[in-house]
Order: structure tokens, then sequence, then C-alpha cells
């Protein structure tokens, strides 16, 4: 799940009204989240990851795993992430039925 995501996703729970009140609550700046909505910057660091489990109510160990799949460059890195999270309740599921299951995952 790209980073932007889990910040939509605090948006949409914590019934805010703007990304900047959801990266706030993160500990995002505006320009950090713009990097994110632009596509520049793809994945939230440990402690953004840490943040938006307790926000979301989400097991923080998931959150970090989802996001270091996300971010990695080889597939066997990719893999163990993946299979890391599988073990922390992320299922491997396509996201609005766009992409095959093996290229995201979101958090049930």
């Amino acid at each position: 799940m790209k980073g932007y995501d889990l910040i939509q996703a605090v948006k949409t729970k914590m019934q805010l009204t703007s990304d900047n009140q959801a990266g706030a609550m993160i500990g995002l700046t505006r320009g950090t989240i713009s990097h994110h909505k632009l596509g520049k910057c793809q994945t939230l660091n440990d402690a953004q990851c840490i943040r938006v489990a307790e926000l979301l109510g989400l097991p923080p160990e998931a959150v970090i795993a989802d996001q270091h799949a996300e971010a990695a460059k080889e597939p066997e890195v990719k893999k163990f992430w993946e299979g890391l999270g599988k073990k922390l309740v992320i299922k491997m599921v396509p996201r609005d039925g766009i992409e095959p299951p093996t290229r995201g995952f979101s958090i049930l």
C-alpha cells in the first residue's frame, strides 16, 4: 500500500477534512504530504507507520512490514516482507480490483 493510501485511511477514519490534518496527526509536514500525493515519496518511515497503526487500530508490525514490502526493490526482499506481512495479519488482495494479488496488498 502506498504511503498516501495510509494517509487517506487516517483522514477517513478520523473524519478529517484535509490531508494536512491527517499529516499533522501522523507527524508529516505539508511538503511531505505533497510528495506522497505526487508520487515522489512512496512509503512512510517506521515511526510514521507506528503512528498510523495507532490511529487506525492496526498492529504496528503489520503496517511496517507493508511499507517495507512496498519499498523493496529486490524481488527476494519484497517476498520476505510480504511473507512476514502475511504472518502479521496482512493478506494479499487486489486493491480496487485493479492490481494482481502479487503486486499490492491491503491491510484487512
